[in-house]
């Protein structure tokens, strides 16, 4: 099934952002149904599990590193090599910001840099919480906002230090390993202690794997919404109809802006009319003064 973004223009965009509950049910009585776009999601977050996260705090910390310590090889390998060949040019490399751009974004499974948070499914094994990799994107459920959270805290706790331990890793060639110690165990301090045994869970929330349709509104909808552009997605067979419908409504509406039309040029004419006459007056109170 394809979706389709409609990005309305002009006054239909402006009709669009503000459009109100009397248009929603409009639409929804033509049978038409769609997902705004760059709008604030009206429906509530699932609520997250805080009973989890004491289990998984250092898990998420070494995962974290894990993924930010490739991506800021990544990053930084040109820059790096760049200034090697030229160590007499006076040219400032950004790296270090570079590299916090992409930190400040990986706890968003809405970001690219953060699609990890939505593929990991919190599994019980023995007396431990594990982060179970999962193939391909999940829906964003309870699972992956306590995730996100406890990601969000992790950030908190090291502050700077995060960004600038990892980018002297990759700099002077230490290892994951040994990152994940200085940031998670000295910075973050959440793996100064071994995480605790778990008996029995509390809530165990089954992975539902997002379809590539389902993928593909999320990502659709993400990059809308940082463009700051708006507009509403609809499935084909919905747009289909909806343009029948409003063809229908255009015809009704044609009729009547004639018969209104007929009625406002009637006015005009008489008006005119009058002020052609009130001329001819005056032309005859001239005559008139005239002959005085």
């Amino acid at each position: 099934m394809v979706l389709c973004a409609v990005l309305l223009c002009a006054s239909e965009t402006t009709a669009q952002m503000s459009m109100g509950p009397e248009e929603e049910e409009m639409l929804e009585a033509m049978g038409i149904k769609g997902q705004p776009m760059g709008r604030k999601n009206q429906k509530p977050q699932a609520e997250l599990l805080k009973s989890d996260f004491k289990y998984i705090k250092c898990g998420v910390c070494r995962k974290m590193v894990d993924i930010a310590y490739g991506k800021s090889a990544e990053l930084l390998e040109k820059r790096f090599s760049f200034k090697k060949k030229r160590k007499n040019e006076a040219t400032e490399f950004d790296g270090e910001g570079a590299v916090q751009e992409f930190v400040e974004k990986m706890c968003n499974p809405l970001k690219p840099e953060g699609e990890w948070v939505g593929m990991i499914d919190l599994v019980q094994e023995g007396d431990q919480l594990q982060l179970a990799q999962q193939p391909m994107a999940g829906k964003c459920n309870k699972e992956c906002r306590t995730v996100e959270a406890v990601c969000e805290d992790v950030l908190d706790k090291a502050d700077v230090e995060f960004t600038e331990i990892l980018y002297n890793a990759v700099k002077e060639g230490h290892s994951i390993e040994q990152a994940q110690r200085y940031i998670c165990n000295r910075a973050a301090g959440v793996c100064k202690k071994k995480p605790p045994k778990l008996v029995e869970r509390k809530y165990d929330e089954k992975f539902q794997p997002m379809t590539a349709e389902e993928k593909q509104m999320q990502d659709m909808q993400a990059n809308l919404k940082d463009s700051g552009m708006s507009g509403t997605m609809y499935k084909r067979e919905d747009l289909a109809g909806m343009m029948d419908k409003l063809g229908d409504m255009e015809t009704m509406m044609g009729g009547a802006d004639e018969d209104g039309e007929g009625g406002d040029e009637g006015a005009v004419a008489d008006g005119n009319g009058g002020a052609e006459g009130g001329a001819e007056d005056e032309g005859g109170a001239e005559d008139e003064k005239g002959e005085l």
